[in-house]
């Protein structure tokens, strides 16, 4: 009986050092994992202080933009119209069978 005693103290004493180990070494990685994670946050802090100057640069930029669409338009409306005028005259000279047209 005495042995059957220090069988299952000697089994309790292993089982309560693996289960120690393990919750050590749980422990220890979620503060890996935390420690990471707090990096990940002030690179994502960083970005966002970095590129918030952009927004006023994009505002411009788009602005910019706007106008060259706008200006692109009112070319393309002059070039339809000088289009049409050439096959006015291409129509009169009778050259227009010979497909002198301006790709749309």
């Amino acid at each position: 009986m005495r042995l059957l005693t220090w069988l299952t103290v000697i089994y309790l004493v292993v089982l309560v050092l693996a289960l120690a180990v393990s919750l050590i070494t749980i422990c220890y990685y979620l503060w890996r994992i935390g420690s990471a994670l707090a990096e990940v946050k002030r690179g994502l802090i960083q970005a966002r202080e970095n590129t918030a100057p952009l927004e006023g640069h994009l505002e411009f930029i788009n602005g910019g933009l706007t106008g060259v669409g706008e200006g692109l338009g009112s070319v393309d409306a002059h070039l339809a119209g000088v289009n049409e005028s050439l096959e006015a005259v291409a129509a009169h000279l009778g050259i227009a069978e010979f497909g002198l047209r301006i790709a749309d």
